[in-house]
């Protein structure tokens, strides 16, 4: 499970790219978001992407923060449930 930090900017992606990447495979993959109190942009397109992948991902404990921002892009539905934008 990729466990997010509280601060998801740039530096923080940059950081957990490459294990989500490595860890993307025959299954969805798990994601813990319960720490986010802030989403960057630049972590939002690695979790779209990662959602449109052929097994997707899993969001395990959103934050109140994780989900606002979702709701506020309209990538809600598109991160939690796999659905294409």
């Amino acid at each position: 499970m990729i466990v997010l930090p509280p601060v998801c900017d740039r530096a923080a992606t940059a950081a957990l790219y490459p294990e989500m990447s490595e860890s993307l495979g025959s299954h969805p993959l798990a994601i813990d978001a319960s720490r986010v109190e802030r989403l960057g942009q630049a972590m939002l397109q690695v979790l779209v992407s990662a959602a449109r992948t052929e097994c997707g991902i899993v969001i395990n404990e959103p934050s109140a923060a994780f989900t606002a921002t979702l709701r506020m892009t309209g990538l809600e539905k598109v991160v939690m449930e796999g659905i294409a934008a």
